[in-house]
Order: structure tokens, then C-alpha cells, then sequence
């Protein structure tokens, strides 16, 4: 048994488990992502890295994403994702409907999915997905994907300029939560999603936090403003620009 003051504990993680995995525990490294990147030849698929803290987590665009000490969950899983890189964004839909159905689980908190990879409490972030891929270009197909889950768990105060933008979930409820609890319901639900296959594209448009709505589009240099009218079975959004309609596979988006 792993044990760290901060309380990640391997055993109680893998207790909780429907699906085998190998998981290893970090009390603090620079980035899950960047760690399964440079092991990716020697690790197993299904592999699973925590860390407690990262000193260089980022998200998106390589934002900094920040990982402080002891309050969030900060984990990459390496998969084998075997679909076209057309496809490869239905992986953060599923991983993102995952992460909700463990919130909603452990907490009961209605959260919402800011396409394609941010996770909405209270109109806050309170978590991201990053997913990273290595691709056969012979045949186009994904053959390495490690997907990294960055959640704001325990209360804390949040910088100035981050007060507006962020929260955590113990931020908003009168309870401690486990981490281990948290991090095993996320790994059940994603593999109900990605190994057992259950339908998660309709979860994802029902607890969809930009459908309906107004909004502003960023697309490399240029910007527009659209309705969001749809989510896509490969995840792409659907959008209504005046009279046309756009599917948007990768853009960065805003609520008007």
C-alpha cells in the first residue's frame, strides 16, 4: 500500500474499482501529461498517474493550469483510443460526462460542460480535460492518447484573478469529500463511457452548458459570433452563424 500524508491512497483507489488498473501515485511532479509522454513505450494501456500537486500542469493552448498542494485531483489515464483523428474529440466529450456523473455521484451538485473540454460550476470552471495524442499518419488512426483531468476539489482561496473564473467543488457544499472516492468514481464512469461503451453523447448535450446559447467563437485569427443548436455524434458543436450552419471541431468559445 501507498500511503502520503496528503491521503491519495493507491489501495483504497483500486478498492473502488469495477475495471482493473495500474496506478501510480505522485506526492508531486511537474505535469501527469508530460510524465506519460516520456514513459509512453513502457507503460501499460489503462495506465493510471496521479499526482498530489503539479509545479507545471497547463491545459489547453499550454494555459498554466494551477495544481496546488493537497486540494485538487490532477490525473492522466493512457488509453488506446484506436479511432480516426476525426474522432478524437469524442474522447473529451466522454471523458467530460464521466467526470460529471462522479460530481453528481459523490456530491450531487449540478454541473455543467462548456464545450469541449471544461467543466461548469456555478457558472465557474471548477476542472479541465486535456487530451494528447500520438498518431499514425499512415492510416490516420489514434494509436496513443493520454487524457489529463484537472478538478478543483477542497476549499481554498483562489488568487484575485482567478476569483471571477474559478471554484472549487468543496467551495460549494457544507462537506469534506474523499479525493480517492472522487478519482475512483471518475475512472468507473470513464470506463462505462470508453471500455463498456454505454451512450454518453446525450448526457453531454443534456448537461450542456453553451446549447441554446449566444456565442462568441475564436478560430485561429479570426472570430464570429453564432447560436450553439448542436453537439455532434463525433463531438463536434453545431452552430448557426446567421443563415449558415457550422460544425466546429476546434475553436476556443465564450458565452455572449
Amino acid at each position: 500500500m501507498k500511503t502520503l500524508k496528503n491521503n491519495l491512497n493507491i489501495q483504497e483507489i483500486q478498492n473502488n474499482l469495477k475495471h482493473k488498473h495500474n496506478i501510480e501515485i505522485f506526492d508531486s511532479i511537474d505535469s501527469t501529461n508530460k510524465y506519460l509522454k516520456s514513459k509512453i513505450n513502457e507503460k501499460n494501456y489503462g495506465t493510471i498517474v496521479i499526482s498530489n500537486e503539479q509545479t507545471n500542469g497547463y491545459g489547453k493552448n499550454n494555459r498554466q493550469f494551477m495544481s496546488n498542494k493537497d486540494v485538487g485531483i490532477y490525473m492522466s489515464i493512457l488509453i488506446n483510443p484506436n479511432c480516426l483523428i476525426e474522432e478524437s474529440l469524442k474522447i473529451t466529450i466522454l471523458t467530460s460526462v464521466a467526470i460529471l456523473s462522479a460530481i453528481k455521484s459523490i456530491c450531487n451538485l449540478d454541473v455543467k460542460l462548456k464545450w469541449v473540454n471544461d467543466i461548469i460550476l456555478n457558472d465557474l470552471k471548477v476542472g479541465g480535460i486535456l487530451c494528447e495524442s500520438q498518431i499514425n499518419l499512415s492510416t490516420n488512426i489514434i494509436d496513443n492518447m493520454i487524457v489529463g483531468i484537472g478538478i478543483n476539489v477542497k476549499e481554498f482561496e483562489f488568487l484575485p484573478s482567478l476569483k471571477n473564473i474559478a471554484t472549487s467543488i468543496e467551495n460549494n457544499i457544507n462537506f469534506k469529500i474523499s479525493r480517492n472516492a472522487l478519482i475512483s468514481e471518475i475512472i468507473n464512469f470513464f470506463d462505462l463511457y470508453f471500455i463498456e461503451k454505454a451512450n454518453y453523447i446525450d448526457l453531454y448535450k443534456e448537461n450542456s452548458y453553451v446549447l441554446g446559447k449566444d456565442i462568441k467563437v475564436i478560430q485561429n485569427d479570426k472570430q464570429f459570433y453564432a447560436k450553439a443548436i448542436d453537439i455532434d455524434d463525433s463531438g463536434s458543436l453545431i452552430v448557426q452563424e446567421q443563415e449558415k450552419i457550422i460544425k466546429l471541431i476546434s475553436s476556443d468559445i465564450s458565452i455572449r
